[in-house]
């Protein structure tokens, strides 16, 4: 899945991708040294999102995110978005 990472004037993040997901997620769990991201709930499995690069802005805010929103677009010239949802996020770093 192509998904790339964003932040909004309020430094809140959302996560862009293209790829209807299997089931609607509950909650996200990152990982930013790898650039992970995996999306989850009690109804599905585990879904796996490569990251591209993380922008140093957007690194910093993560580390201190509690949530994440969802958003898919049309995998068109305006990516227009189709859906979107909030939820949880849990940041995995080293120590």
């Amino acid at each position: 899945m192509k998904a790339s990472l964003a932040l909004n004037h309020k430094s809140e993040i959302a996560l862009f991708y293209t790829e209807a997901l299997a089931s609607t997620p509950e909650w996200a769990s990152i990982d930013v040294e790898q650039g992970e991201l995996y999306l989850g709930g009690n109804e599905m499995d585990s879904q796996f999102v490569k990251l591209d690069k993380i922008d140093e802005r957007i690194y910093e805010r993560i580390k201190t995110a509690s949530k994440i929103l969802l958003v898919r677009v049309r995998n068109d010239k305006d990516k227009t978005p189709e859906e979107a949802i909030t939820v949880p996020l849990m940041v995995s770093r080293q120590l």
